[in-house]
Formats: C-alpha cells, structure tokens, sequence
C-alpha cells in the first residue's frame, strides 16, 4: 500500500470531503477517488460510506486511521534518516595511496580542504601499493592515487596530471665520497648524472623500471646500487650523502623536510602519469570531485612543476 494511498484516505477521513481532500493532497476527484477505490479492493472491505451530501467512515475505515497514522509517521521518519545517510555518503570519501603520497602530498591537501569545505570528510589509508588494487575492488576504499598504474578488470582508471621525474641529492656531499659535482641547478640533464653515485628503488618497482631505460641508455642500468623499499628511505639515504636519487615529483613535499636539493630531469624529461583509480559502476561522489580538484591542484603547486 504506498504512502499516497494512506495521505488520500487520512484527508477523506479528516475532512469528510472527497473535494476538499483532492485539494490538499493536489489531486483531481477522479484521481482520489480511485486511490480510495484500489485501497478497498486491496483490503476487501469498504472504507467509507458515500452519500450525496456526505462521507464517513465505516466500521473498518475508522480501525484503519490510527495505523495509517502511525505507518506515514513511521516512513517520514526513516525517508529523513535515509536522506541524511544520503548526503553524509556524498560528502564522505576513503582514499588509498603510498606512504609518500600520504605523508608528502595528503596533509596540505586535507589542510585546504578543511579550510574551504569543512563538510566533506576525507579519510586516508596509508599503503604498499600491492595492496592497492584489492582495496579498491573489494570496496574497502573508494579511490586510490598513484602513479603508472594500469586499469586492471572491474577498474577505472583516470589520469589527473603528468609529472617530471627530478633528481634528489645532497646539499653537502661528504668529502670522503669523491665529492661528486653537485646538482644545485633547478634542472640538470641525464648526462649530468653519468659519474655521480645514485641510489634508488628495488629493480622491480615500475617507478624504477622507467628510471632504469634511461639509465640503461647511459650504461649504468645494470650496476651495483643500493636500493631501498620506500622512497622516504631513500630521501633520508640521499640527505646523508650516500648518493644522488632520481625520484617522481610529488617527493618534493617530503624533500622539504631534508637537506637535499630538487631538480627537475630533463633532456628528456620524462612524464609519470598520476591516476585516480575506482571501482567500475561505481558513481563519483561531490566529495570525490571536490576532493580530486584539490589534489591535484597541490600537484601543481609545486615550484619545479611551473615551467
């Protein structure tokens, strides 16, 4: 029985007018008249008892009035609470992403956003990136963000920006380590790298895989090379002059924290491509888009990415 069939009889029973009650619930005679006629078939029973001059309820009809009260108080109730659900999950958001992003990028971003939208609720999961594709699939996150990731079944795959790879090293390269030529330029080329110490990510990394073809190119793919697991080691490893690194753009939040220098790579720069990831089917929210707009607005801000 819908909550329109209960409004039109509880406007008959209240007004005793079949005219009247059209009024209020915005409906023609006719059209009240056949929600009540479908009520009764419904129920097998007659509601009221109709005359010329009059309406009044039957013996059923008044039985009926307190539950239809009580169901339409009951719906109003819970159409509220579940329109208040509605807006809370469009202005809620899980994000999955790499340690670095989280600790680099993540805190000026959620800063901006409490500043300008303090209704949108934005939590962070902290992550190997291995474990990213089966948050999102499983629905455990809404959204994950990385770089070169690959749109695998079931996934949707968005691409908010390109960024530069930039080379990390020393402020102060110690002097019992050949005092390596010193890349305080804003941009140096590969070539410039050809006889300093680097440091990097493990060979099964893509973010080092694609570090790797340019080096392989200057014959130094291949070498022996100290590797470490996050890139928050190997920032640390370069502030302590064990060697150059060359990391994607967004470390530069973190390399704030350390005395090293940033310098964008070129000749050729090479573009990593920073992804959104979902689920497919699902819908993006308000606070997703707010929140991507965000992001990736703090992806630009870096100096080094303005040229």
């Amino acid at each position: 029985m819908s909550t329109r069939q209960l409004q039109a009889f509880l406007a008959v029973a209240r007004l005793q007018s079949v005219t009247r009650a059209a009024e209020q619930v915005h409906l023609s005679q006719a059209g009240l008249s056949l929600l009540l006629r479908e009520m009764e078939t419904q129920l097998g029973l007659r509601l009221f008892d109709r005359t010329t001059r009059s309406v009044t309820l039957t013996e059923g009809g008044r039985q009926l009035v307190p539950v239809a009260e009580r169901m339409l108080r009951e719906w109003s109730d819970i159409a509220g609470r579940l329109d208040k659900l509605s807006v809370d999950v469009a202005r809620s958001l899980t994000v999955a992403a790499t340690p670095l992003v989280c600790s680099s990028v993540m805190p000026v971003v959620l800063g901006n956003l409490q500043a300008s939208q303090p209704g949108i609720r934005v939590q962070v999961r902290d992550v190997d990136r291995s474990q990213i594709e089966a948050l999102v699939l499983s629905g455990e996150v809404d959204m994950a963000l990385g770089i070169q990731f690959k749109a695998g079944s079931g996934m949707r795959r968005q691409r908010l920006l390109s960024l530069p790879l930039v080379c990390v090293s020393p402020r102060e390269w110690p002097v019992a380590g050949g005092a390596p030529r010193r890349l305080q330029r804003s941009r140096v080329s590969w070539s410039d790298l050809a006889e300093v110490p680097l440091i990097g990510l493990p060979v099964g990394n893509p973010i080092q895989q694609l570090i790797d073809l340019r080096l392989r190119e200057m014959g130094r793919a291949n070498e022996a090379r100290t590797t470490f697991n996050h890139l928050h080691s190997v920032v640390a490893m370069v502030e302590a002059g064990y060697g150059a690194a060359v990391m994607p753009a967004f470390v530069q939040g973190a390399c704030s924290r350390y005395a090293v220098h940033v310098s964008v790579m070129t000749d050729p720069e090479v573009p990593l491509d920073f992804y959104a990831l979902s689920r497919k089917g699902t819908h993006t929210t308000e606070a997703a888009r707010t929140f991507l707009a965000a992001f990736t607005a703090q992806l630009r801000e870096y100096p080094q990415l303005q040229h």
